[in-house]
């Protein structure tokens, strides 16, 4: 006997992912998940199949079972287990199971555009963000109150105009295919047939809340595949007012003016090779002096001549001396580049919180590649890859959505939520949600468990970077397997 009716349910509509969500009419932020927008956005993209009657992957089921194998790992994590989620939820809606060969949904997952996923994934960011106040000021009682980690609160006891965006750079390897190898090469230093396809991404993530505002994927090695040029790409993102803070290698002049261009604030580590205290600075302070950077004389390669002299030919950069008192800091002292040049409106000990609030991007990655399991894919071709990323990046913002929910309606700061803890939480109910329906003793539950962790409050943490347990390490395959097994038929 069917636990719903089908005259409750539309599965091919993607109002299925507020029951996975834990939605409900009560709670705050629930009009994120738009299905009537998100139908839209498929539409824009004319992804259309699955529109017989009797059809089971329909877009919106396609979606639900590709984002159903983010949330598991291992054996669970592949096609079969997808399908067999898929079929239970047929027989929970009393419909009939003709079979759960993974054919038909391979080939449903292929039609998938990852343009379409990425604006959806977009989009949650915008609403989410424009629906929430980040820009308000918190006192030290307010913060404690809402259990801020120390970097958050020191960054929100001073209000600016616009978001604060972390930035920052990693890798992802891939299946080994000729198709991946064409489009995504290995490193150059490794032998033909011994290294893995190499994407490089850059993620543009909000520091208050966690969202990914957007990110930018490309080869790793060759022209072109560099950081600063995947950033370049971001830029339009940016809003005027926002700040972004990054890592020494972003801070160059035509990064700096072109966020300058867009009424965009920079805060960046000085780079290593720019000087710190140079002889034309003018002090402001014992640790803070105020410098004029001019446009460099040569016109770089990937510019055109007709950019470079749009750039300004000076940049007034503030530079902000950060003494380090961590044990177990590699740097005692560094640098801070910023173009916030008013010293009462931020002053530098904001500066350096802010800058110190930029290790939450070191985490939010770790959270979309190992426990997302996004650091390996296992798609064969470069457009299933793309598809592959982005359904692991929307549910990175779909949990980080689920957080800000619970934040919202209990007063916790989000980022002193778990991740891993609502990563189970939706996991467990990804397929249950949509079968028994949303009461309110599950959706208080789906407020209730996120609180349940606080994280963030390790202050002046030191651990050994270096593993306990042994590995059991094979053989390290140092040919072609292919020659490897020639060798191994010949002896």
């Amino acid at each position: 006997m069917p636990f719903i009716s089908n005259s409750r349910l539309n599965a091919a509509s993607f109002s299925i992912f507020k029951r996975s969500m834990l939605q409900d009419d009560s709670l705050p932020l629930t009009d994120v998940i738009d299905d009537q927008r998100w139908q839209q956005v498929f539409d824009k993209h004319d992804i259309h199949f699955g529109s017989d009657q009797d059809a089971v992957y329909t877009p919106a089921i396609t979606l639900w079972a590709l984002l159903s194998q983010v949330f598991y790992c291992q054996e669970h994590r592949s096609c079969k287990a997808a399908v067999i989620r898929v079929a239970s939820l047929w027989v929970a809606l009393g419909r009939r199971v003709c079979s759960t060969n993974t054919g038909a949904y391979c080939r449903a997952r292929l039609k998938l555009s990852f343009t379409a996923i990425r604006e959806i994934v977009q989009q949650i960011a915008a609403d989410a963000e424009a629906a929430c106040e980040q820009n308000c000021v918190q006192t030290r009682e307010q913060s404690a109150d809402r259990l801020s980690p120390p970097a958050v609160a020191d960054a929100k006891s001073q209000g600016i105009s616009g978001r604060i965006l972390l930035v920052d750079g990693c890798t992802i390897t891939t299946a080994d295919t000729p198709e991946n190898q064409r489009a995504y090469p290995q490193n150059p230093v490794q032998k033909p047939g011994l290294g893995f396809p190499v994407l490089r991404c850059v993620s543009l993530i909000s520091m208050t809340t966690g969202l990914l505002v957007d990110l930018v994927s490309g080869s790793y090695s060759g022209k072109g595949s560099g950081e600063t040029v995947l950033l370049w790409q971001m830029l339009d993102v940016l809003r005027p007012g926002d700040t972004l803070v990054a890592d020494s290698y972003y801070c160059t002049y035509w990064l700096v003016g072109a966020c300058r261009a867009r009424g965009v604030q920079i805060l960046m580590k000085n780079h290593h090779l720019r000087d710190d205290h140079p002889q034309n600075a003018r002090r402001l302070s014992k640790r803070e002096r105020l410098v004029t950077w001019s446009r460099p004389p040569v016109c770089p390669d990937w510019m055109s001549k007709a950019e470079y002299w749009q750039q300004p030919e000076t940049l007034t950069v503030r530079l902000v001396d950060v003494q380090v008192s961590q044990p177990g800091s590699r740097a005692k002292t560094f640098t801070i580049a910023t173009t916030i040049t008013d010293r009462k409106a931020c002053p530098a000990h904001w500066i350096a919180a802010v800058y110190q609030s930029r290790w939450l991007i070191e985490l939010d990655i770790r959270s979309i590649k190992c426990s997302l399991g996004m650091d390996i894919l296992r798609a064969k071709t470069p457009a299933m890859v793309l598809t592959e990323l982005w359904s692991c990046l929307l549910a990175y913002n779909l949990i980080r959505l689920k957080m800000l929910q619970s934040g919202m309606a209990t007063g916790r700061d989000p980022r002193s939520l778990s991740f891993t803890t609502t990563q189970q939480l939706l996991g467990t109910n990804w397929l249950p949600g949509i079968v028994t329906g949303i009461c309110a003793e599950l959706a208080a539950l789906g407020q209730q468990v996120p609180c349940s962790e606080r994280v963030g409050q390790r202050a002046g943490r030191v651990e050994p970077r270096a593993n306990k347990r042994r590995p059991k390490v094979l053989a390290l395959l140092k040919v072609p397997r292919s020659h490897h097994k020639m060798q191994r038929a010949l002896v």
